[in-house]
């Protein structure tokens, strides 16, 4: 079972899924590291761009009202 304090659940629309599937596969990458690629990059640009880096509080911040939202994954 993946420890939740490791790892979060994202949901993409099936547009953005099917082409980061699609990406992916052209870069022989797993999807899961695809996307923390993809993050990376962006973070990069965007705090070079303002001067401003992420606290430590944000990467482990939760957003009130986050959750399952009524459905629920049961794992045999």
């Amino acid at each position: 079972m993946p420890n939740p304090g490791k790892y979060k659940s994202v949901g993409l629309n099936l547009e953005a899924y099917g082409k980061l599937v699609f990406i992916a596969d052209q870069e022989d990458r797993a999807i899961g590291r695809q996307l923390s690629r993809m993050i990376d990059q962006e973070y990069n640009r965007v705090s070079a761009a303002t001067g401003q880096q992420m606290t430590r509080t944000e990467t482990v911040r939760t957003p009130v009202g986050s959750g399952l939202g009524g459905y629920a994954v049961i794992e045999d």
